[in-house]
Parts: C-alpha cells; structure tokens; sequence
C-alpha cells in the first residue's frame, strides 16, 4: 500500500494511491483511519513530506562504499535531523551561501508505525510502517570544522523524502539510485547495508523511545555528488518510486 500527505484546494489530507488516483483518508497512516469516499487523480494535488516526524535519525557509515578512511563501525553511528528541515516532493532545496560545498545523499528511510522501546531485532520490523525516499542533504566543510553536525545536516530544507510511504516491500535487496540533472551519481543496494533495518530500530530503542511517524535514514553509499545552484537532483528507491527535487542558491 502507498501512503501519501498531499493539498488539494487549500487542504490538507492523507490518503492512499491506487491506480494514480488517491483515495482519501480520515487520518495519518499510523493512526486508526477510514476511508471518507473521496478520490482525486494524482494530477489534481499536491505531494508533500509523507508524514510529519517529531523527530528524524540518520546512519553515518552504513556502507563500505561510503567508509573512506574510516574503520567499519562495531555499532550503528547515529545523528539527529531536526524536523524543521523536512521538505516534500517538488520542493527547493536551498544552498546556504555559507556552505560552501553541499552533496546530496541517497538514502532507504524507515517509516515508524507504532511507539516502539526497547525492542528485540526480532520483533524490529513488526513496528515499522513502511519505506520511503530520503535525501540526506549535507554541508561538507561545516560538518567536517563544527564540533556538531547540526546545520551540516539540519539546515533548513535538508530533509528531503516522499513522495510516498510504500507498505509492502522486501527491503533485502533494493536499488538505490541517485541522480543530478539525469546523471547517475550514486548506486546501491539495500543488502550491503553494514546495518540492517532491525538492528538499527533495536539499537535506537534501547534508548530513544520511536514515536508513529519518525524516521531513520539509513545511511548513503559511495562519494555523493555536490549540488549547485539549477541543479535536479532525484532519489530513486525500487519498489517505492522517486523523489525529485530543485536545487537553488539562497538569496
């Protein structure tokens, strides 16, 4: 099933995606919802941020391709990005004039269905809702000279995901594309994550308390590319669909 948060005609509303049609929904996906017998076509509304998190993990290192110089890690490396810097399908990701060098990141996102603490890696996934698309947007040259990574990783609009959150999908072994004005710049697969999905949700519940609607990104591969001012950038994930986004230099 395909969840979506979409604005049509000045409202807000969940729904789900049926044959580029939505159906509307009484309430967000992770909450007891009916449907209210409303339709629109795709075409009709507008997709934004697929759900609204109280608050947003990130994986360092998940991937030997991504390791540089570093050791592969003996546990998960965690990070926060703060909601304020989400944004949806379509909109503008805005390159601070202080960044200097921004890179996109491709990234598998975890969607969380239920309040999930202190959970087994067996029982991980039972609390997961679904998948999404997720572009880990991130200032070089401030994360590498703060002593935090805080706008590195959170400044505004540097949470990119959507367009939908995909239900029924076996993450084992996913593609994970990126591209810049329709060039490849990443490729990966969901089975060379160091760190699968269960032991990322285990790990982070033994002391963060997952709430319905957080996320984990789970970590890029390989050398992102830098985006500039004009750039497209997308974040293709199979079996869930591509997030677009434009690129522009902060005025």
């Amino acid at each position: 099933m395909k969840f979506v948060r979409y604005e049509a005609r000045g409202k807000i509303a969940y729904g789900v995606v049926e044959d580029n049609e939505v159906r509307e929904i009484t309430s967000a996906p992770y909450e007891a919802y009916e449907f209210t017998g409303k339709k629109r076509s795709l075409t009709e509304v507008r997709l934004l941020a697929p759900c609204t998190p109280s608050k947003m993990l990130a994986t360092a290192l998940n991937y030997k391709s991504h390791l540089g110089e570093h050791e592969t890690p003996g546990k998960p490396e965690l990070f926060y990005k703060v909601p304020s810097s989400v944004i949806g399908p379509g909109d503008s990701i805005v390159l601070p004039k202080a960044a200097e060098r921004v890179e996109e990141e491709a990234e598998l996102v975890v969607v969380i269905g239920r309040r999930c603490s202190k959970v087994s890696e067996a029982d991980a996934v039972s609390y997961v809702l679904g998948y999404t698309c997720g572009n880990d947007v991130s200032a070089r040259v401030w994360q590498r000279n703060d002593m935090q990574w805080w706008r590195a990783k959170s400044s505004d609009t540097f949470s990119p995901f959507g367009p939908y959150i995909e239900t029924d999908l076996d993450i084992s072994g996913l593609d994970i594309r990126a591209r810049v004005n329709g060039r490849e710049v990443q490729r990966c697969n969901s089975a060379e994550l160091i760190f699968g999905v269960p032991a990322l949700v285990s790990f982070i519940s033994e002391v963060v308390t997952l709430e319905p609607g957080d996320l984990i990104f789970t970590g890029t591969s390989g050398r992102p590319a830098e985006l500039h001012d004009g750039d497209v950038v997308e974040v293709e994930v199979e079996g869930i669909g591509t997030l677009r986004n434009p690129v522009v230099l902060e005025k």
